[in-house]
């Protein structure tokens, strides 16, 4: 029990060190609503320009359905897909597919700074870019000009989002360490998944579903499926709902590989093999060749 208690204490102790060295290293960025990149006029310009277009195929599309053409012989009319037509008149409109730039770029590791000056009066993009490059800031001048006119609008908005350790996350480093054993983690890892678990509580519930699967796998636990199918249909987990979707479309196949230690290996192996042979002398010769090529390979 004393030595339960102990693990318990140290991995306590590395997750609260971690956190704290993590939000250390990351720095304070503006919330995606209140600061983010402005889009250049052209983008914009262009932007305008194809939904305008858009808007009146549709309305093109909207007339020619009126007129009692079924969709089909709309979008032979309008030279487009029948699955197109069907969705926009559906939904009532043409899309709209504005770009939108992401918040995570190269400024933002510079962006609490570039804040903290513009608060001390210094407005001006240029005499901030040379700041941050002087710090290692790899962008252009064009992208601090686009946060900056940002600022210029809406002064009063700007506010910067608390540093969180968790922010330095990526979906691959979290979906690497959902998938392995717990076992074979060290005290780091230990201490950055049981953050990721601690923040979320959809991580926490993915990571729970995930470990189930995966013990299904190693231990060849098939019967455990269903009731692993029926958590998954609870949890509502959007993403894992479609992966056991995927599993259900041949369950029988997949009970199969989660139940017995057979393995068609060994099968797709020697199919492989028969196709790159093939390939090697394809044009050069037929099957005789082929069938001597095999049965006397070393």
């Amino acid at each position: 029990m004393g030595t339960v208690v102990r693990k318990s204490e140290r991995r306590e102790a590395a997750v609260s060190e971690f956190e704290k060295a993590a939000e250390e290293r990351t720095r304070g960025l503006p919330t995606v609503a209140t600061w983010q990149q402005r889009t250049p006029a052209h983008v914009k310009k262009a932007h305008q320009a194809r939904q305008a277009s858009r808007d009146d195929r549709y309305q093109q599309m909207a007339t020619l359905r009126a007129q009692g053409l079924t969709q089909s012989e709309v979008a032979k009319r309008m030279g487009m897909s029948e699955r197109a037509v069907r969705h926009w008149l559906k939904r009532g409109a043409a899309p709209t597919n504005e770009r939108r730039f992401r918040r995570r770029s190269v400024f933002d590791p510079y962006a609490a700074y570039v804040l903290e000056r513009w608060q001390d009066g210094i407005h001006e993009a240029r005499h901030l870019y040379e700041e941050i490059q002087a710090q290692g800031f790899s962008g252009t001048v064009r992208i601090v000009q686009r946060f900056v006119q940002a600022l210029r609008d809406n002064p009063e908005k700007i506010t910067l989002a608390p540093a969180t350790g968790a922010d330095r996350f990526s979906s691959k480093t979290a979906t690497w360490l959902f998938i392995r054993d717990p076992k074979q983690l060290t005290t780091q890892k230990q201490a950055e998944l049981e953050l990721i678990c601690q923040r979320s509580e959809t991580a926490r519930k993915t990571y729970a579903l995930t470990q189930q699967f995966m013990s299904m796998v190693r231990l060849r636990r098939g019967q455990d499926f269903e009731l692993w199918l029926s958590a998954v249909e609870a949890s509502s987990i959007p993403e894992l709902c479609r992966f056991a979707q995927g599993l259900l479309k041949d369950k029988a196949a997949v009970v199969a590989g989660l139940t017995l230690s057979y393995s068609n290996g060994p099968v797709e192996a020697q199919v492989h093999k028969l196709k790159l042979v093939k390939r090697s002398m394809y044009g050069r010769a037929k099957l005789p060749l082929l069938r001597q090529r095999l049965l006397h390979a070393v």
